[in-house]
Parts: C-alpha cells; sequence; structure tokens
C-alpha cells in the first residue's frame, strides 16, 4: 500500500478526479492516480469535459500563486488607477489583463521559491514605464497563457514577433552607438541598457514555453550586453538588475551544460567567484531564485570546464590527461567537502524533515557528482557509480511533488540525470514524472527534453546490444 506523504496539502480543485470531488476531498490531482486514490486503491478517473474560464480574467484553477500575498492586490490595483494609465501603453484591456496575470500567476513560478521580495513580480511597476518592459511582461503572459488554452496562436505569435522587433530595433541603436563612442554604454542611459538585458534574459522564458524556441542566441546576446555594462565585474545594486544577472549565470550555465559546451560569461565572472557569499546572504538570495546555492553553481561552472578541456584533450591530444584527472580530483574533493552533509550514514532523510528547497538543492549537488563521473572521469552509464547517483538522485526528485514551488526549477537537474537511466522501471519512472510536470506547468520546452532523452535511450541501447554481439 502506499504511503500518504505526511504534511502533504493540496489546494481544492474543481478538476480534481472523479473519486475525491464525489467525496468533497481536495485533490492533489496525480497521474495516473491522485494520492487519496491510491492509498484507498481506488479506480482514479478524471473528467474527460474540463473547461477553461472565461479569456478576460485569466485564474487558473490548476495553476495558482504559490503565495496570498497582499503585494498581488496591490500592485493590480495600481494598474486600475486611471492617472497611471495615462503614463502607460497598455492598448487594450486584453493587455491589461495580459499584466495583471502575470502578477498573480506567472511571476510566482519564474523563481525557485516565491517571497513578499519576488523581484519578478517587482518588475511589473516599472515595466508601467519601460514600453519594452511591458511588451516583455505580456509577451511571457501570454505564452502562459496560451499554453493553459486561456487565449489563441494568432495573439501570441502576434506579440512575440512584436517583442523581437522591438529588442532587434533596440540591439541596433546600441551597436550603433557602440561604433561611434564605445566608452558611453557602462555609463550613459544604463536604466535602458538594463531595462534592455532584463528583456533579452527574460525572453528565455518564453523560449521555454514554446515547441521550437532556440535560447541559444538569447543567452548570446545577454552575454554581449552584460560586457558591455560591466556586470561580469561587478555586483549591481539594483534588485531587478541584480536578479537578472543571477538569472543569466544560471541559464548560461545550464545551457552549456546541455550543448556540452563552456558557458558564455567568463570564467572570472563575479557570479562564479565561491567567496562571494553575500550572493546569497543578500535577499532574495541566489539560491532561493535559482534553487542551486551559488558556491555549488561555482563548482559547476569548473565541471563544465573541466568537462570540455577533457574533450579537447581527447580529440586533439593537446595538453595532458593527467592534469586535468589531478584537477578532476581536487574538485571532487572540494565538492564533497561543500556537501558534506549530505553524506549519510544510513539512509537518505524522509522528505517531511526538510524543504523542498533543500531537496532540489541536492537534487543540483548529486547532479554536480553525475557530471563530474560522466563527462571528466568518463564512467559508462551503465557503470555501478553512475547508476548509483542516478538512483540517488531520482530518489530525491521523487519527493518534490509537482506544484510544490521549487520544483519549478527541478528540470535542469531532472533532464541531466534522466539520460542516464538504463532500467525500464527507472525509465518508466522518468516518463511519469516528465508527464506530471508538463501537465502543470506546460513548458513545450519541457517535451522537447524528453524527445531528446528517448533519442539518447534508443543509442544506448543500440550501443550495448552492438556490444553484447560483439563479446558474443
Amino acid at each position: 500500500m502506499i504511503e500518504m506523504p505526511r504534511g502533504e496539502t493540496f489546494s481544492r480543485s474543481r478538476t480534481g478526479c472523479l473519486q475525491c470531488r464525489k467525496k468533497h476531498n481536495k485533490c492533489d490531482e496525480q497521474q495516473p492516480k491522485c494520492s487519496f486514490c491510491a492509498v484507498r486503491e481506488l479506480d482514479c478517473k478524471y473528467p474527460s469535459n474540463i473547461k477553461w474560464i472565461q479569456r478576460t480574467q485569466p485564474t487558473l484553477s490548476r495553476h495558482k500563486p504559490r503565495r496570498k500575498d497582499i503585494r498581488i492586490a496591490e500592485l493590480e490595483s495600481l494598474a486600475r488607477s486611471p492617472a497611471l494609465f495615462a503614463d502607460t501603453c497598455f492598448e487594450s484591456t486584453e493587455e491589461k489583463s495580459a499584466w495583471e496575470y502575470y502578477v498573480r500567476l506567472v511571476s510566482s513560478n519564474v523563481p525557485a521559491l516565491d517571497g513578499p521580495d519576488n523581484p519578478y513580480r517587482q518588475l511589473s511597476i516599472p515595466a508601467l514605464s519601460s514600453p519594452i518592459l511591458l511588451e516583455t511582461i505580456i509577451c511571457i503572459a501570454t505564452e502562459h497563457m496560451l499554453n493553459f488554452g486561456l487565449t489563441s496562436v494568432d495573439l501570441a505569435a502576434r506579440r512575440q514577433q512584436r517583442m523581437l522587433r522591438t529588442l532587434g530595433q533596440n540591439l541596433i541603436n546600441i551597436d550603433a552607438e557602440i561604433n561611434s563612442n564605445p566608452a558611453t554604454i557602462p555609463t550613459a542611459n544604463k536604466p535602458e541598457r538594463e531595462a534592455l538585458l532584463t528583456a533579452v534574459v527574460l525572453q528565455g522564458i518564453v523560449v521555454a514555453q514554446t515547441a521550437d524556441g532556440v535560447l541559444e542566441p538569447h543567452v548570446k546576446c545577454a552575454s554581449w550586453l552584460m560586457q558591455a555594462l560591466g556586470y561580469f565585474a561587478e555586483i549591481p545594486q539594483n534588485p531587478i538588475a541584480r536578479m537578472i544577472v543571477q538569472r543569466f549565470g544560471m541559464v548560461d550555465l545550464m545551457l552549456a551544460i546541455s550543448r556540452q559546451r563552456r558557458p558564455y560569461a567568463p570564467q572570472t565572472f563575479i557570479l562564479n567567484q565561491p567567496n562571494q557569499n553575500h550572493w546569497d546572504t543578500t535577499e532574495p538570495s541566489f539560491h532561493k531564485m535559482t534553487g542551486c546555492p551559488q558556491p555549488l553553481m561555482c563548482l559547476l561552472v569548473r565541471i563544465s570546464h573541466l568537462a570540455c578541456d577533457m574533450s579537447e584533450n581527447l580529440e586533439t591530444e593537446a595538453g595532458t590527461e593527467a592534469t586535468i584527472l589531478a584537477e578532476a580530483f581536487q574538485l571532487d574533493s572540494e565538492l564533497r567537502a561543500w556537501g558534506s552533509e549530505y553524506m549519510y550514514n544510513g539512509e537518505i532523510p524522509a522528505a517531511c524533515e526538510r524543504t523542498p528547497l533543500d531537496i532540489l538543492s541536492e537534487c543540483f549537488y548529486w547532479t554536480a557528482h553525475l557530471l563530474l563521473a560522466r563527462r571528466v572521469f568518463r564512467d559508462q552509464t551503465c557503470s555501478l557509480r553512475v547508476q548509483h547517483l542516478v538512483h540517488i538522485c531520482f530518489g530525491l526528485m521523487d519527493h518534490l511533488s509537482t506544484g510544490c514551488g521549487p520544483d519549478s526549477s527541478l528540470p535542469q537537474p531532472f533532464y541531466l540525470a534522466a539520460r542516464e537511466a538504463v532500467s525500464p522501471e527507472d525509465r518508466a519512472w522518468v516518463r511519469r514524472k516528465h508527464e506530471s510536470m508538463t501537465a502543470y506547468y506546460r513548458e513545450q520546452q519541457r517535451n522537447s527534453a524528453m524527445g531528446l532523452i528517448e533519442r539518447i535511450w534508443e543509442v544506448t541501447d543500440s550501443l550495448r546490444e552492438a556490444e553484447g554481439m560483439f563479446k558474443r
């Protein structure tokens, strides 16, 4: 019999299973069986005639903000002020609704942990006087609404095209200014440049919600703007600019790991320096924004560079493999020292003893070990060490219930670990977890990631089969 998770609460929903609706129970809507039905071994079925609410007031029954914060109401009330409307560029009530939708729903699900000082929500206020930020927020909200059936494909496409045109024109203007006077960018019109950097980085949220979006150009462009603004060398004091630097650093790193290349940010990037502890002491911290503690992120950056060093050494026979491995062993020791609290003598502590953010942090930690084993030490997928690390990751990820909050940052370690799944049981679990996350967050890039993993599994199986035939 399946044990009901301790201390777990669920939001009452109109789209729960038929058993929970009949018994007036709070359904957690897990697939294929909710926890209530699983514990009682009931036949769990869901109604097929789900109806979405009207687009004019987009509020999702399955996707609620993580916090009931009075500041959300305060932000929405600002948009209703006639005096403020005169200074904004809302072209229609639909755009205003999209802005409110972003404040109410989208902004709470972008950081790993929502809170009263969530800078993604605070961004909605300066956006009212910045056309490029307002277009960005409206574009993000519209793509999110599209994935939940609350708007049309045509409207989402028009708003995205308008957003890209605005970004393109601003980039052309900056390029012209750099060519005429290279020294002007860090000092002149800095708020406008920060707004442009924010828009470029946040376009990644739009890309993640589309099936065929490509993130690489956005990160490359953001890297150029980061260099122009001098943010690789200094810490922005503005909370929103600080948030964007944090997001850029994490997206740049995870995209580099996914593509098996070096990050665009230089190794001297101030965010990559482990002694800069203020990143995780000044609120909102890097940890709460990304789900990964900043010192651990620094170790992941070093792993990504070492992996590239190893690949280049194997391909060109340049350099010394022994030197790279010596650095890898040193890095492994530093990683273990940093994560000494995760070296359990017995069983892993129960999920109820830790917060979801703590569990997510440990997912990143063991993923770092997995990357070090696979890409630097070159362990095979089927090796005992790799499979042991995979099972630790899967066990932790299984404790992060869909919609708990920090699980919005889970795809980064999840899809990396999922590549190494070998057994049919592990692969079946990966597919179920993917379906559960995608049903809740509806980000189409997750399907692209899962499609890639399925192809990796096919290649892995083919190689193992060929190796077995060769041995016979």
